[in-house]
C-alpha cells in the first residue's frame, strides 16, 4: 500500500496538474488521483495525457483519473450523449495508460432530492455500464464507483448486474456516515472490488436532525483504519491510499422516517453501530477531550491543510508498517 493524495484536497492551492504532482512529491507522498480526466487535457489530447503520465512515472507518483459521472439523470444531455462523452474519456485515459477509472453515481445529494426514486438511478446506471461493456472490454478498463452518497448495498447491486472486470468501488471512507453505514462494515462488503480509495476520516455526533460528520485529517476522527486497512490488503495488497481531506459539515437525518425509508439495506444493527460511535464522540465534545463542531470549523481549511497533510501521511505510513502492509 502506497499513501497519496486525491487533487480535490488541494484545490485551493490552484495548482496545475504538473504543479499538483510536484507538491504531492514534495510532500512524500507516494501518488495523485486526479479529477476528471478533461481537467488534465480539455480536448482529451493523447499526446498531453501521456506526457503527463510520463512526469508522474519518471517521479515514481503514481496516477489515476476520474470520468464524468455515469448517472443519465444528472447530465444535461441525455443518455447517448452522455455514453459519447464517456466513450470518448475512457478511450482517452486508455491512451495516457489509465485503466481503474473513478467515477459516481449521486452528483450532489440525488439519492434523497431528486424526483426520480433513486432505484432508477442505480438501474440507469447500469444501464450505462452495460452499454459501455465493449470500448471496457477493448481497453481492459474498469469503472470503480465512489462511495459518494451511493451505499455499498448501492454499488453492489450495479457489480453484480454488470460485472467486476468492468466494475469495481472507489472507497471513500468516510463518506458512509452519510448513509449511516459503518466504515467497517461498508469496507468488508466491498472489500473484494475496491481498486481505488478516497483516504478520508471524520468525527461522527448527535444533533437534533440525526448525526452529523465533521471531517478530520485520517487518524484524527472516527473512522477505524486499524482495522479497515488489513481488511482491504487481503485483497488488493498494493491499493493506492489517496486522502481526500476536507472540511464541511454533513447531516444523516436518520430521525426522519423518510430518509430511513430511503435507505432500505441499512440494517438496525448497523444503525445501532453508528449511534454508538456518535454517542461516544457526543460524550469526548462534552468533556472537552475534543473540540465542538462550531469550534474546530472556525479555522479555514487551507490555514490547516499542510497540518492535516503531514499528520494524515505519517499515521497512515506508520499503520501501513504496524501492520505489515508495505509493498
Amino acid at each position: 500500500m502506497k499513501v497519496g493524495i486525491d487533487a480535490f484536497t488541494i484545490r485551493e492551492l490552484n495548482l496545475s496538474p504538473y504543479g499538483i504532482l510536484d507538491y504531492a512529491k514534495s510532500m512524500d507522498f507516494k501518488g495523485v488521483q486526479f479529477g476528471n480526466i478533461r481537467t488534465l487535457s480539455e480536448n482529451l489530447d493523447a499526446g498531453e495525457l501521456r506526457t503527463l503520465r510520463d512526469y508522474a512515472d519518471e517521479h515514481d507518483l503514481y496516477t489515476y483519473v476520474s470520468i464524468t459521472c455515469i448517472n443519465p439523470f444528472v447530465y444535461k444531455d441525455g443518455f447517448d450523449s452522455l455514453k459519447e462523452c464517456l466513450e470518448k474519456e475512457i478511450a482517452a485515459a486508455a491512451a495516457g495508460g489509465w485503466h481503474e477509472l473513478h467515477t459516481y453515481i449521486n452528483g450532489d445529494m440525488e439519492r434523497y432530492d431528486h424526483p426520480v426514486p433513486w432505484n432508477r438511478h442505480i438501474d440507469k446506471a447500469i444501464h450505462m455500464i452495460n452499454r459501455l461493456r465493449p470500448i471496457l472490454e477493448r481497453y481492459g478498463s474498469r469503472i470503480n464507483i465512489e462511495t459518494h452518497v451511493e451505499t455499498t448495498f448501492d454499488i453492489l447491486k450495479v457489480i453484480e448486474a454488470t460485472d467486476d472486470h468492468l466494475t469495481g468501488v472507489c472507497l471513500d471512507t468516510a463518506n458512509t456516515f452519510v448513509n449511516a453505514e459503518d466504515p467497517v462494515l461498508a469496507a468488508k462488503r466491498v472489500a473484494p472490488y475496491i481498486q481505488l480509495t478516497h483516504i478520508k476520516d471524520s468525527i461522527i455526533t448527535l444533533s437534533d436532525e440525526g448525526i452529523v460528520r465533521q471531517g478530520r485529517a485520517p487518524g484524527m476522527g472516527d473512522v477505524d483504519f486499524e482495522k479497515i486497512l488489513p481488511i482491504l490488503g487481503e485483497y488488493c495488497p498494493d491499493l493506492p491510499l489517496s486522502i481526500e481531506d476536507h472540511k464541511w459539515l454533513f447531516v444523516a437525518n436518520i430521525f426522519d422516517k423518510e430518509w430511513i425509508d430511503k435507505n432500505p439495506d441499512l440494517t438496525a444493527y448497523e444503525l445501532g453501530q453508528i449511534v454508538q460511535l456518535a454517542w461516544k464522540t457526543h460524550q469526548k465534545i462534552s468533556n472537552g477531550v475534543v473540540p465542538t463542531i462550531d469550534e474546530y470549523e472556525k479555522t479555514p481549511y487551507l490555514d490547516e491543510m499542510k497540518e492535516r497533510l503531514i499528520y494524515g501521511r505519517d499515521y497512515l505510513n506508520d499503520l501501513i508498517h504496524r501492520l505489515g502492509l508495505c509493498t
